[in-house]
């Protein structure tokens, strides 16, 4: 792994644990899957993923 790509994803985390989801999309392909941990499943897309961390986020 570059350094470019060590960057990236430190700087993603750091954006998730700061919950920037704006920040954190940006990132992510358009179709992005993601492990739906409170209920199961996964949710698909940036907007899906969206919602779903802000109801966890809510909890």
């Amino acid at each position: 792994m570059t350094q470019t790509q060590q960057d990236l994803l430190k700087k993603a985390y750091a954006d998730f644990n700061a919950r920037d989801i704006d920040a954190v999309l940006a990132v992510m392909h358009p179709d992005v899957e993601w492990a739906n941990g409170m209920e199961g499943g996964h949710v698909h897309g940036h907007e899906a993923v969206r919602d779903y961390w802000t109801r966890q986020w809510n909890l």
